[in-house]
């Protein structure tokens, strides 16, 4: 690190060898089953930089989502849900936009080797971010009710989600999101009766 706290760029691109390492890894088989070793010696870093970073690889797994969900409550706090015009597109788009983005790891973490704490963060982000702003189209709906609902709404978005990243992102962002909105809106509807 340099003077002012930041990384600099030779600490960026050993991290970033050992992510795309660990990534390549879990694409294979769980993170239980990799160890430093194994992943130190295939992106060729020392063990001794590893662990200057980092205390195992669970630790490194969750300073990695870490830092992705940072970045995509970063991304969601600039696209906030509205009641105006078409609801649900822009903020839906951005949601997309930052997974395609970040598909490889994505894909990973919400694949079959993935991570499970991975996947429940997803959710929670989804029902912190998203859970108000639906109820707001069934604001009389008995709060029980709702909540199976926004379960199953949650549950459909996770699956939407890894569907179009095991898919190969075939559609764009905005082509999900279009779709998504729509099954949203359309679930939601019957909520109120």
């Amino acid at each position: 690190m340099n003077k002012s706290g930041n990384e600099n760029r030779s600490v960026r691109n050993t991290k970033k060898k050992l992510r795309d390492g660990l990534m390549q890894l879990m694409a294979e088989r769980p993170i239980n089953e990799i160890s430093v070793k194994d992943l130190t010696e295939l992106v060729d870093v020392n063990r001794g930089t590893f662990y200057f970073h980092y205390s195992d690889i669970y630790d490194m797994l969750r300073k990695i989502e870490d830092d992705f969900f940072t970045q995509f409550d970063h991304i969601l706090e600039g696209f906030p849900p509205s009641l105006d015009g078409n609801p649900t597109y822009p903020y839906l788009s951005a949601i997309f936009s930052f997974l395609g983005e970040n598909h490889d790891f994505c894909r990973i973490l919400l694949g079959r080797h993935g991570d499970i704490q991975f996947v429940n963060r997803v959710k929670q982000l989804v029902d912190d971010k998203c859970s108000y702003f639906w109820r707001q189209f069934a604001p009389d709906t008995d709060a029980k009710r709702f909540e199976k609902y926004n379960a199953f709404i949650i549950n459909g978005c996770v699956g939407l989600i890894q569907n179009w990243l095991d898919d190969g992102l075939r559609e764009t962002p905005e082509d999900i999101s279009q779709l998504a909105g729509t099954i949203i809106l359309a679930s939601i509807k019957p909520c109120s009766r």
